[in-house]
């Protein structure tokens, strides 16, 4: 006879990384299930390359640690600071597009940066100094303008955006899964995994790294120094991903910076296996395709060929089209 699991010493088991999972899926309607319960913190991306070689090799670990915590450390300032400062003032003086850039908001835009600051001196080896503009605020978060120099004054990198989360938890369940903290960063993980390439040149800024439970994401800022966008992702018939927002049309150098409301379709592959054949299919020429859709029209076929029944998928997939 099987012995009864008692349910008083049961313990539920959570991911203690969050970036296979989110690379395969999106839109989960579980996050509040399993983020905040990650091991180990919850973390996908890196900071920047420039920052990392600024670091001693014998410490770099250490110090890119560091640094996450100090970027988490100054988002839950600003998120603190600015519930404070909406109390008071009203949420609507923090839209700087339409009423401009009050005197409370340099006062806080100030006392940021002297945080900001405070928090850099963690790192006496490499001596360094920040600066966050504040840009502006949408429905889910508030996006600066992070600058680091040198010692010596000079920019280590070009700038970054921080966006900071009004909550690290979206506020309005019945759209949680498409946007915010949790959705976002499964998003930028998701795409950064399905392209296969770097971002740079698509009309996607570039992902950082995002803090699900510090609430903040960091991508390339969009400026006029920004790469400009030469090779589009057709994210629709390629990924079987659609927005449902319109401010997802490119509005700043043709960029979308804004990743909030991207939504899968009936069809979206969340099998990596899958996708990677598709792709060879949807980016064959037409002259190439009659061969190479033959040739794993053939390996599906054959008993012998490993994982054939995906293959199978890609091809019907494709077929569709």
């Amino acid at each position: 006879m099987l012995p009864k699991i008692d349910p008083v010493n049961y313990e539920r088991c959570y991911p203690k990384r969050l970036k296979k999972i989110f690379q395969s899926n999106l839109n989960m309607r579980t996050y509040d299930k399993f983020v905040p319960n990650v091991g180990g913190g919850a973390i996908v991306g890196n900071i920047p390359p420039e920052l990392i070689r600024m670091f001693p090799v014998q410490n770099r670990g250490h110090n890119i640690k560091n640094f996450q915590n100090v970027l988490g450390d100054i988002s839950r300032y600003i998120r603190v600071s600015a519930e404070k400062l909406k109390r008071t003032r009203g949420f609507g003086m923090l839209n700087t597009i339409t009423y401009g850039k009050s005197d409370a908001i340099l006062n806080w835009e100030k006392d940021v940066n002297s945080v900001f600051n405070a928090c850099l001196k963690r790192f006496p080896n490499v001596p360094m100094t920040g600066n966050l503009e504040y840009i502006d605020h949408g429905v889910a978060g508030k996006v600066f303008r992070l600058s680091i120099f040198d010692k010596d004054g000079n920019k280590v990198m070009h700038d970054k955006a921080l966006k900071v989360f009004h909550n690290v938890t979206f506020g309005a369940p019945e759209v949680k899964d498409l946007h915010g903290n949790y959705a976002e960063a499964n998003f930028w993980t998701y795409l950064k995994r399905a392209a296969g390439h770097p971002l740079d040149k698509t009309q996607f800024t570039k992902h950082y790294i995002s803090d699900l439970h510090s609430g903040y994401t960091l991508t390339e800022f969009i400026d006029e120094k920004i790469t400009k966008t030469t090779a589009k992702i057709d994210f629709q018939n390629l990924f079987r991903v659609k927005y449902i927002d319109g401010h997802h049309n490119p509005r700043y150098y043709k960029k979308i910076y804004d990743v909030g409301g991207f939504q899968k379709s009936s069809k979206f592959m969340d099998d990596k296996i899958v996708l990677r054949y598709f792709k060879k299919l949807f980016f064959r020429s037409k002259k190439e395709l009659p061969e190479v859709l033959a040739r794993y029209e053939a390996l599906a076929q054959n008993p012998k060929t490993p994982h054939r029944d995906k293959i199978q998928r890609a091809i019907s997939l494709f077929k569709k089209e």
